[in-house]
């Protein structure tokens, strides 16, 4: 792996908290994004797409605005497309590593990504100027492992995510979380989750789990925590100017 032990990978990046745009050594940001899809990518692919089949295994939304934060390398995009039978959707990644955003843009454009993906990479929720006007299109949010990350501010990416909502429109909105079991990655989403059921939301479930993933010795369980939201559609009608 780019002439590295697997240890050396594990330590460069940093157990996925690396700052992917500061090269280390002879590594290069889009090395040390490579060496992290590599490494952690199919399993949070594995997760997503377990996610995504439970919940659209009756039905899926047309045409749905896909926000996910803390994207990497397009994996909730790439757990989407591979899941909905009709590949038509808005994605719209947030990453703060530059190379994690180029690498997403390079799967997304690969045959691994059947259909129609209108795509938009940005490094924070404030950046994301949507082009569209409001309307009642499903919006699905994907917030995995994003809390893992010591610096983030649960708050104010809330208000935040409160305020891009209401510029898709009134159209019902899932949030789907998942991270490892680790006490530290996720000490800051109790206050994360009050302030989702303040809004609003409601608990479609929240607890701890396990699927089975296939590797090369052999099948192996993957535990993580798991949590969906769900708000419902605004059928109101808004009066201009009022």
């Amino acid at each position: 792996m780019l002439g590295l032990q697997a240890q050396e990978v594990r330590e460069a990046i940093g157990g996925g908290q690396a700052d992917f745009d500061a090269p280390q050594g002879m590594l290069t940001p889009d090395d040390l994004a490579l060496l992290y899809a590599y490494f952690n990518q199919l399993g949070h692919l594995e997760e997503l797409v377990e996610a995504f089949g439970q919940f659209f295994e009756h039905s899926s939304p047309p045409n749905p605005i896909v926000l996910d934060i803390g994207c990497g390398p397009f994996t909730g995009g790439l757990a989407l497309a591979a899941t909905l039978k009709d590949s038509r959707f808005d994605y719209i990644g947030l990453d703060h590593a530059d190379s994690m955003r180029r690498l997403g843009e390079r799967l997304a454009c690969s045959d691994l990504v059947p259909g129609d993906i209108n795509r938009y990479w940005v490094a924070s929720l404030e950046a994301v100027d949507w082009p569209h006007p409001r309307s009642w299109r499903e919006v699905i949010v994907v917030v995995s492992y994003v809390f893992a990350s010591p610096t983030l501010d649960g708050a104010a990416m809330f208000r935040e995510l409160v305020r891009l909502l209401d510029r898709f429109g009134q159209g019902g909105v899932t949030l789907l979380y998942t991270n490892s079991l680790s006490r530290e990655a996720n000490l800051a989403f109790p206050a994360f989750r009050d302030m989702l059921l303040e809004a609003d939301f409601r608990a479609v479930a929240d607890s701890e789990g396990k699927i089975v993933t296939e590797r090369y010795h052999g099948q192996r369980l993957r535990r993580l925590r798991y949590a969906m939201f769900r708000r419902d559609r605004d059928e109101t009608f808004r009066v201009r100017g009022a």
